[in-house]
C-alpha cells in the first residue's frame, strides 16, 4: 500500500501548493549575528556561496562552550566521577521531572452501538491501537480537532504530562529555524561529519545517524576534505530521520536555555526540560558508574532531579569532546553493557522531556497556520515538517500534512497537522501511548498500528466526531 515498504517515509510532506520549498534555499547574504551570551556562539561567516568543489569553503560550525550563569553545581549522587563543565545544566527554565502525569481518564463506557461503528469503519492496520485505548485509557493521550472547531475536538488525558520522545524535536526545530530567521545562523555554512559523528552514540538510534548521511551522501551534498554537510541539512537529519546526533548538535549549538526558552515562548508551559539524547542514553548507563546498578543511580537522580541536570550536561560535553571517554563509551557499549530494557523504560518513562498532547497540538495547529515568529520562520518549520510532497499517496489526500513521530522504549507518539484536499483550515491529531507492553511497542514499530489511526482521524471528515462520541468517559 505504501512506497519504499514503509509507511513511516510518506507521513511527513511537503508543502504542495510550494514544491519549491523542498530545495535547497539559496545562499544568503548577510552577515551572521552572534548569538545570546547565553548560547553556544557559532563561528562567524559573510557571504557564504553555495559550495562547488573550487569553493573555498566558509568556516565550519562546531559548538563552542561559553560560561552561563545558572544555579549552582549540586553535588553529584549517580556518577561517582565526571570532569567538570561550564556549560549551563539541562533545566535553566523548566523543571526536570513532570509533575502531572497521572492520567485524568483511566475507565471508558463506550456506548455499544457506537463502538461497532468504529470497529467497522476503522482500517485493519488501526484496530490494534484503538483496542489498545480502550482498554489501557490511563495509558493514552489524544487530541484531535479541526482548527476553529475546538469545541467538538477529542481531549483525552489532554492535559496529563507524557514522555514526548522525539516529538520534543519539533520545539529544536523552532529554536532553530527562528534563529535563522533573525540572522543567528547561516543555513549556508558548514558543518564537518567528524563533528557530527561525536555527537553519535552507536546502537540508540536504529541507525537513523548512518541512514540521514549515507541519503546526504547519494544527493552529492556531502562534500569532501574534510567531508561537510550544510548547516540546513542538519535539521533535515533531525526530522526527516529523527537523527539523535543531528538534535544534539543543534541543541548545544543553539545553547540549553534557547531551547527551553523557545518552549516557554510556544507556550507550552506543562513542557519539562529538554535534555541532549546523547546526555540521557549516557546517563541511563555508563563506564564511569564503577558498579554501581543502572537502577540506583536513576533513582538517584529522580530524588536529586538537579543532579540529572548537572550530569546529563557533563557526560554529553565529555563524550563529544573528548575522544578517549568517547571511544570507550562506544567499545563499553557495544560490549553488550547497555542498560536493560526495564532500565530504559523506567528511565524514558520518568526522566524524558515531557508535555501535553492539548499543548502540542496547539503548537502543530500555529506551525501550520504560519504562526510562527515571522513567515521566514514559519516557512522554514514548515518545509522540514512537510518535506515528503513527492509522494503520491499523501498527494491523493491532502495539500499540506506535518508530521513528526517518537519512540523510546514503552513510548510511541504521533502529531500531525493536516490539510485536506479542498481544505482552508487544518486537522491536528496528537496520539501518545506510554507504558506499552514489550511485545507491543515492538509490533507496533513495524504495524505502526498508531500512525494509522491517527491517520485515519485525519483522511475521515466524521471521524473526530464518531470517535468522541465512543470516547465518553465512565461517571
Amino acid at each position: 500500500m505504501w512506497p519504499n515498504g514503509s509507511k513511516l517515509a510518506l507521513l511527513m510532506i511537503c508543502l504542495l501548493g510550494l514544491l519549491a520549498a523542498c530545495e535547497r534555499p539559496s545562499a544568503t547574504e548577510t552577515t551572521l549575528a552572534q548569538l545570546p551570551a547565553n548560547a553556544a556562539a557559532p563561528a562567524v561567516a559573510s557571504g557564504a556561496a553555495t559550495p562547488t568543489l573550487a569553493n573555498t569553503a566558509p568556516p565550519i560550525l562546531a559548538p563552542t562552550a561559553t560560561a552561563t550563569a545558572g544555579p549552582a553545581t549540586p553535588t553529584s549522587t549517580a556518577t561517582p566521577f565526571l570532569p567538570q563543565t561550564s556549560l549551563p545544566a539541562c533545566g535553566q527554565l523548566l523543571p526536570l521531572l513532570p509533575q502531572n502525569n497521572a492520567p485524568s481518564v483511566t475507565n471508558l463506557s463506550p456506548d455499544a452501538a457506537l463502538l461497532a461503528t468504529v470497529t467497522t469503519t476503522l482500517p485493519e492496520a488501526a484496530r490494534p491501537a484503538w483496542e489498545y485505548l480502550l482498554e489501557n485509557p490511563g495509558s493514552v493521550g489524544l487530541v484531535a480537532y479541526r482548527v476553529g472547531d475546538e469545541a467538538n475536538g477529542i481531549y483525552h488525558n489532554a492535559d496529563v504530562q507524557m514522555p514526548l520522545a522525539s516529538v520534543v524535536k519539533i520545539v529544536h526545530l523552532v529554536a532553530y529555524v527562528e534563529a535563522v530567521a533573525a540572522g543567528q545562523l547561516d543555513p549556508t555554512s558548514y558543518v564537518t561529519v567528524g563533528t557530527l559523528d561525536s555527537y553519535y552514540l552507536p546502537g540508540y538510534d536504529l541507525g537513523s545517524h548512518s541512514r540521514a548521511l549515507a541519503e546526504l551522501e547519494a544527493a552529492g551534498l556531502v562534500l569532501p576534505s574534510p567531508d561537510r554537510v550544510r548547516l540546513e541539512d542538519v535539521p533535515w537529519m533531525m526530522i526527516r530521520h529523527s537523527a539523535n546526533a543531528a538534535t544534539d548538535y543543534l541543541h548545544l549549538l543553539l545553547g540549553q536555555e534557547v531551547i527551553e526558552a523557545t518552549a516557554v515562548s510556544l507556550n507550552l508551559t506543562q513542557q519539562t526540560a529538554p535534555c541532549t539524547f546523547l546526555g540521557q542514553f549516557l546517563a541511563m548507563s555508563n563506564q564511569s558508574r564503577q558498579g554501581q546498578s543502572d537502577r540506583a543511580a536513576i533513582q538517584a537522580y529522580l530524588d536529586n532531579p538537579a543532579s540529572y541536570g548537572t550530569e546529563v550536561v557533563q557526560l554529553a560535553e565529555a563524550y563529544t569532546s573528548d575522544a578517549d571517554f568517547r571511544e570507550a563509551e562506544q567499545t563499553w557499549h557495544e560490549a553488550e553493557r547497555r542498560p536493560s530494557g526495564q532500565d530504559q523504560r523506567f528511565f524514558s518513562h520518568n526522566l524524558n522531556a515531557h508535555g501535553t498532547a492539548r499543548e502540542y497540538a496547539a503548537l502543530m495547529a500555529q506551525i501550520a497556520q504560519n504562526g510562527l515568529s515571522n513567515p521566514e520562520s514559519s516557512f522554514l518549520a514548515r518545509r522540514y515538517l512537510e518535506w515528503p510532497m513527492i509522494f503520491a499517496a499523501n498527494q491523493e489526500r491532502f495539500s499540506n500534512l506535518g508530521y513528526k513521530n517518537g519512540s523510546m522504549p514503552g513510548i510511541l507518539n504521533t502529531a500531525y497537522y493536516a490539510y485536506p484536499l479542498g481544505e482552508v483550515t487544518p486537522t491536528v491529531v496528537i496520539l501518545f501511548f506510554r507504558d506499552l507492553p514489550g511485545d507491543t511497542y515492538r509490533a507496533w514499530r513495524s504495524s505502526l498500528a498508531h500512525d494509522e489511526l491517527a491517520r485515519w482521524l485525519l483522511d475521515n471528515p466524521t471521524a473526530v466526531s464518531l470517535l468522541r462520541a465512543a470516547l465518553t468517559p465512565s461517571s
